[in-house]
């Protein structure tokens, strides 16, 4: 392959959706790789460029000729450009969640934050906390070590953390259910920030939400903007910033359901044919819940079904008349996170 995405496990990656909606006439692949195949891959060197997702972005280093300063300071790489036969390795995760916390105004100013897990993407993640001046930072991992404290421990002795961010792989689709933490132990907690980006609410940020936290954002985000900055580095041309929201709104409109609570069949069915996606009527089901979780469904519901179920990953519209519907869903996906 030309450009592309390398990991263990890609079947429900987002990064050749995004990547070729950055740019005309690209072509972008995703190429999974066992452990025991990851150095006949990178020894070859048989690609322009290319992404890297987990568990590879510190197994790739060795291979390199050079690292830019962010991947030296996180130790991790996401990618990775080939110039000439020489491997030349960037972390564009610190910029991508730079730009999500940004985006959204989240002060880390003198305040205490907790980092949920000890990865690849969370060693990018720490160097922004780090480099926004919070007062104190803790990281939870199920291996401990020097600086490194578990969950219980986090629970049990630091209620007064005031930003929590995950970046652990608990909530992810298809095993939507799994929260990294209870948030109930922090009432102090403000904002909530989540690297799962499918589903588009997880349990931890749904649980944020009713408890009245303000700011409770998942990763989808993050994933456009460090694909921008690697796109970047993989032609060597700069794409505006703008290009992140245009692309993360199109992202959500193509692959989020809409639910419908009155409409009746028929119109239903139009508006899923208007916005080419399947439609499903949950009144028929008697488990709805794997209709819910999938992406790209225009799901017919009814106002007693559990709401919680329904918005995982969709978007709940009121209205009954086929244009009231397409623009409520659309003012929906515009509102989103903000």
């Amino acid at each position: 392959m030309d450009y592309g995405l390398i990991g263990e496990h890609l079947s429900h990656s987002y990064s050749k959706l995004i990547q070729e909606k950055l740019l005309d006439n690209y072509h972008y692949d995703l190429q999974e790789i066992a452990k025991e195949k990851l150095d006949e891959f990178m020894t070859s060197k048989e690609f322009k460029a290319i992404n890297v997702t987990i568990p590879y972005k510190k197994s790739v280093i060795p291979y390199l000729t050079e690292m830019d300063y962010a991947a030296k300071q996180i130790g991790a790489v996401n990618t990775i450009v080939n110039r000439d036969g020489q491997l030349f390795g960037y972390n564009t995760d610190y910029y991508g969640f730079k730009y999500m916390v940004t985006k959204h105004s989240v002060s880390f100013e003198n305040k205490k934050v907790a980092v949920l897990g000890n990865g690849g993407a969370s060693q990018a993640i720490q160097a922004v906390v780090k480099d926004l001046n919070a007062k104190e930072m803790l990281v939870t991992d199920l291996i401990l070590s020097d600086g490194i404290i578990s969950m219980d421990e986090l629970t049990q002795n630091h209620s007064d953390v005031e930003i929590i961010i995950n970046t652990t792989p608990m909530g992810m689709y298809p095993k939507v259910h799994g929260s990294a933490i209870d948030l109930v132990a922090f009432p102090n907690c403000q904002a909530v920030f989540d690297c799962v980006y499918n589903p588009q609410d997880t349990a931890f940020t749904l649980q944020a939400k009713s408890l009245g936290i303000k700011t409770a954002v998942t990763g989808l985000e993050m994933l456009v903007g460090q694909a921008k900055k690697a796109l970047e580095h993989f032609k060597d041309i700069e794409i505006d910033d703008s290009e992140i929201d245009r692309i993360y709104r199109e992202i959500l409109s193509e692959t989020s359901n809409c639910v419908l609570i009155n409409a009746d069949e028929q119109t239903a069915k139009k508006c899923a044919s208007a916005m080419k996606k399947n439609f499903v009527n949950l009144n028929d089901l008697d488990d709805i819940e794997s209709f819910c979780i999938s992406s790209n469904q225009v799901l017919l519901a009814n106002s007693e079904m559990d709401h919680t179920t329904l918005i995982r990953n969709g978007f709940i519209v009121s209205s009954s008349e086929y244009s009231l519907i397409i623009e409520e869903y659309k003012s929906a996906i515009s509102q989103f996170n903000i």
